[in-house]
């Protein structure tokens, strides 16, 4: 299978880096801060173990894309002013595609299982986290610190 849906994913992590720290910064509901801090550590760590996986493989993966970062930026900008319900009501079904997306991509995947799981697994833990404060806030953070706890050290290491 080709590398380029990793290298895309790898890409799309940096632009929810940015978008995520565009709300930590700038959201006006300081008590969703934890929220969004551990959104962009959960796009940090998937972004590093894809470069990881991705560069022995002679995929080149800069540690900036400008033209990602503005994209995340500009978008996060046109919702900031929503409120964490119609931002939840905004979010699923934009983020939703791309875990459907994401699922075939590990299911179909003939070669490099683990760089499409973790993709996989780290936008359903996206996309559980906000389906979860949908229907109850507040319980959606499992959900981000599961995919953390599984993930991270494995960061950490490489």
């Amino acid at each position: 299978m080709c590398l380029n849906p990793l290298f895309s994913a790898y890409r799309g992590e940096l632009y929810g880096i940015a978008f995520f720290t565009a709300f930590a910064q700038q959201y006006s509901d300081d008590t969703h801060i934890n929220k969004w801090q551990l959104l962009i550590q959960v796009e940090e760590v998937t972004a590093k173990l894809l470069k990881n996986g991705l560069t022995p493989l002679g995929m080149g993966c800069p540690q900036a894309d400008p033209e990602m970062e503005n994209k995340g930026v500009k978008d996060a900008e046109n919702w900031l002013h929503l409120s964490w319900p119609a931002l939840l009501d905004t979010l699923i079904p934009w983020v939703e595609p791309y875990a459907v997306r994401y699922r075939r991509q590990a299911d179909d995947a003939t070669d490099h299982h683990d760089l499409y799981a973790l993709v996989r697994d780290h936008e359903d833990a996206i996309l559980n986290f906000l389906q979860a404060e949908k229907a109850r806030p507040g319980t959606g953070l499992p959900y981000l610190q599961h995919f953390l706890t599984t993930y991270a050290p494995q960061a950490v290491v490489s």
